[in-house]
């Protein structure tokens, strides 16, 4: 399991290093846009587009893995850490692995929703036309690493060391 997790790991920054270019990416054209508006009266064109349906998109679920991996996503404990080890451990787990569960048919259908847009061509109908698949791409890799991290986290908490977080 250790090359496995190594490996991962890697896979995993590569994508929040995507990530990270989508947001950059994402503040260079809102910033150029919003320049090219007011100064020049020229926006560029398809900023809202390019963003919205593909940056935000690249941004969110190519970090998703990552940030579980941290604990950096939001949990309520209030109640969680007055409750015993024992049970918090059988709890994260059953939460892990039906969250994994959630996540394995999200990543299916986004799979199957890229795979038809692939196939039939579909273009986004706005001011320039893009390939639709490039932006329903991102749902199925992020869906499937965070799957895959939440059952590396469900290993996790079985073992003696258990942590909340992923590693």
């Amino acid at each position: 399991m250790g090359k496995f997790k190594q490996v991962f790991n890697w896979l995993e920054y590569v994508f929040l290093m995507g990530s990270k270019f989508g947001l950059f990416a994402m503040m260079l054209l809102v910033s150029g846009d919003a320049i090219g508006r007011y100064f020049f009266g020229k926006p560029i064109v398809g900023t809202y587009e390019i963003v919205e349906m593909y940056l935000m998109v690249v941004t969110i679920f190519l970090s998703m893995s990552y940030v579980m991996k941290i604990g950096g996503h939001i949990r309520l404990d209030v109640v969680f850490d007055k409750l015993p080890k024992t049970l918090q451990k059988r709890l994260n787990f059953f939460y892990y692995f039906l969250t994994a569960i959630w996540m394995s048919f999200i990543g299916y259908y986004g799979f199957q929703t890229t795979h038809e847009a692939w196939v039939e061509n579909l273009t986004e109908s706005g001011v320039v036309s893009f390939p639709m698949w490039l932006s329903y791409i991102w749902v199925p890799i992020g869906a499937f690493l965070l799957c895959i991290r939440l059952l590396i986290m469900c290993v996790n908490t079985l073992g003696p060391k258990s942590e909340l977080k992923g590693e």
